[in-house]
């Protein structure tokens, strides 16, 4: 797939904004704090249906305005297609729109598959270094961009589980019973079994190509195998029988205490987990693995190649890993950097064909520039 144009009114530091992305490699460069991430944070919203830096709408309006709106033309399979998001403050209270191609769309969830996209960016690391939470959004944004019905039976499992932790909470003060909350372990148990199986099977399927990056990235050296954690035997074997034995424990804690949403991605090196283990080096070519293998695996199951957005991440690469990542780009359709400068490119001549230069001079202005006057 490839994207387009890309509009922005009052967005983050770009009052009006229009982009057009003619080449495979399009690269943002200037100081930092220009603006440059906004750029690929406003691809993400309509890519996600969020901001992948963990931003809220409020935070991305231009200060002083009462919202923003991001538009952005893209082809995918031979056809064009155009997605409008907007949302204001204006009113009593918020509104936001999406539209894709003219058509109102239910919410921000129907967005995930539609541009097809991985992301780079410092925060990646947080996938090694932070809870599970991290590594259970990494599977779930990779099986959604997939499997739009796994999305479904995940916003599903979300929205009973919230019943039966309001069940459980009312049930720690004495005003629920425990009938009331057996009536929602059925569609919890529906929806958990499918989640879980299809992370199973995600999980081997996903393996080898890991493996396979890993290995370009660390030079065979490191071996880490992968599979999913579980908060206790008896929830991956039977989880009605999870949710039956741990229903006393649950109601004194007042929430759901097994089940995906307590699910762990786990990476070991003969026996030991990485994330309280590893080096720094490490878990940087964990993460660094993960994005190839998430472009490999989305490739092949899709049939299209994601577009790459590759937010400052180039520099901090070391001459092994920086091989492995320019492989990636030699393979990708179409990426888009920010970096401060394009020291370093002459380095890699082949990734000098094809490329469009944005040089973002100070917050909100933007110009194109020729490649060879940005050096």
């Amino acid at each position: 797939m490839k994207l387009r144009s890309l509009h922005l009114k009052n967005f983050r530091t770009y009052e009006s904004l229009d982009l057009s992305f003619s080449s495979r490699l399009s690269f943002l460069t200037g100081p930092n704090a220009n603006g440059k991430t906004n750029i690929l944070e406003a691809i993400g919203m309509l890519s996600l249906g969020k901001s992948f830096r963990g931003s809220t709408d409020e935070d991305m309006v231009r200060r002083g305005e009462s919202g923003y709106y991001v538009e952005c033309r893209y082809e995918k399979d031979g056809q064009e297609f155009e997605i409008n998001l907007g949302v204001d403050y204006s009113g009593n209270k918020t509104r936001r729109r999406i539209k894709l191609n003219g058509k109102q769309l239910p919410g921000r969830s129907a967005l995930i598959g539609q541009i097809i996209s991985v992301i780079f960016s410092p925060q990646d690391i947080m996938i090694a270094e932070g809870g599970p939470s991290y590594r259970r959004r990494f599977l779930d944004m990779v099986l959604s961009y997939q499997n739009q019905d796994y999305l479904k039976q995940l916003l599903q499992y979300n929205r009973a589980l919230r019943q039966r932790n309001t069940i459980l909470k009312k049930m720690k003060s004495g005003k629920a019973r425990l009938d009331q909350l057996q009536a929602w372990d059925g569609p919890i148990v529906d929806y958990a079994t499918r989640i879980t199986k299809a992370r199973q099977e995600f999980v081997r399927e996903f393996e080898s190509i890991f493996q396979d990056a890993l290995g370009r990235i660390s030079g065979d050296r490191d071996e880490l195998s992968m599979r999913l954690g579980y908060t206790s035997d008896l929830e991956e074997n039977d989880f009605a029988a999870a949710l039956k034995k741990y229903a006393t424990r649950d109601a004194a804690i007042g929430y759901t205490s097994v089940g995906p949403h307590r699910q762990n991605l786990l990476f070991e090196r003969e026996g030991l987990d990485i994330m309280r283990f590893g080096s720094q080096g490490q878990k940087r070519s964990l993460v660094l693995a993960l994005r190839i293998a998430q472009f490999s695996f989305l490739e092949k199951s899709l049939r299209l190649a994601p577009v790459l957005l590759i937010d400052d991440v180039i520099r901090e690469l070391d001459a092994r890993r920086r091989a492995a990542f320019v492989e990636l780009l030699k393979e990708c359709g179409q990426a888009i950097f920010t970096t401060p400068d394009l020291d370093g490119l002459d380095a890699h001549p082949e990734l000098r064909k094809d490329i469009s230069v944005f040089h973002v001079a100070s917050p909100g202005r933007i110009e194109a520039r020729d490649l060879d006057a940005s050096n």
